[in-house]
């Protein structure tokens, strides 16, 4: 018996779908030689018998050999190649699934890995585990909370953004917003009790799925469209900067709208939907 011949295909036909090189050698060596024990084909390629083993179960598994008895010794015939289109689809089917599976936990993947770095400068997030890591920092920073709401939050998860606000409130957060007005669903009195001070601004004049946060040092993108990517920039200057543009923001808005009317509307509203 000999090892598989020069006319033999190549090996990485086999490797290609998941084979190890020593399992495509045994493969076509007992194509080429007919049914051949363990020690036979380890004599003939030159390995250790308890590697043959090893191969030989794996392959048998596979169902790409089968085992025979030759004389109360245990040998191995190949199975027809037609196997293997099952075993390439049968492969195809576990890298689509470990794939989608991947895909699927990526976000968490890339959050987890960001929180723990502790790097100074920008960090992207991902998904609603992304916006609670953000929530998170609002709550451990304990500064003043100033947002820009976007229209498009509803998204969120609810649970977590109720647990958000109460932590917000226990840990005496002040909060300002600046929010649509079609948005803002609670009367005053109860904004009051989540310490919060709004600014109503007409829908028409922010309709970006954008929420900005700002709070010590960090200043949040949360974007609710999409993937829910979320960025968190780290920077006492560029903090300081969306503070001033915001607090310049809301000045701006106070002269040019009558908030007490808008808040009397949406206190009217909420009155006829209960």
């Amino acid at each position: 018996m000999q090892s598989p011949s020069s006319s033999s295909p190549d090996l990485e036909i086999l490797v290609q779908i998941g084979f190890t090189p020593l399992q495509a050698k045994i493969y076509f060596f007992l194509v080429e030689n007919g049914q051949s024990t363990p020690t036979e084909i380890a004599n003939a390629i030159g390995e250790k018998r308890t590697t043959i083993y090893s191969a030989l179960e794996r392959l048998e598994k596979l169902d790409i050999i089968t085992q025979k008895d030759r004389k109360k010794i245990s040998a191995y015939v190949a199975n027809h190649p037609s196997v293997l289109e099952k075993i390439a689809e049968r492969r195809l089917r576990i890298v689509a699934r470990e794939t989608k599976n991947l895909e699927s936990n990526l976000p968490n993947l890339i959050n987890f890995y960001n929180e723990h770095q502790n790097e100074p400068g920008a960090t992207t997030f991902y998904g609603q585990e992304g916006i609670k890591l953000i929530w998170d920092k609002v709550i451990t920073t304990k500064a003043p909370y100033y947002f820009v709401r976007s229209r498009y939050d509803e998204v969120a998860d609810r649970d977590a953004l109720e647990a958000f606000k109460k932590a917000r409130v226990e840990a005496n957060i002040s909060s300002e917003n600046i929010t649509p007005t079609e948005f803002a669903k609670h009367p005053k009195q109860e904004a009051e009790r989540w310490l919060l001070s709004r600014t109503f601004l007409p829908p028409s004049e922010y309709d970006s799925p954008v929420e900005i946060d700002i709070f010590g040092d960090n200043v949040a993108f949360i974007n609710y469209s999409k993937n829910g990517m979320s960025t968190l920039i780290e920077s006492p200057e560029i903090a300081d900067a969306m503070r001033q543009f915001f607090k310049f923001s809301v000045k701006h808005i106070r002269a040019s709208t009558d908030q007490s009317a808008l808040d009397t509307q949406i206190t009217s509203q909420q009155e006829k939907s209960t």
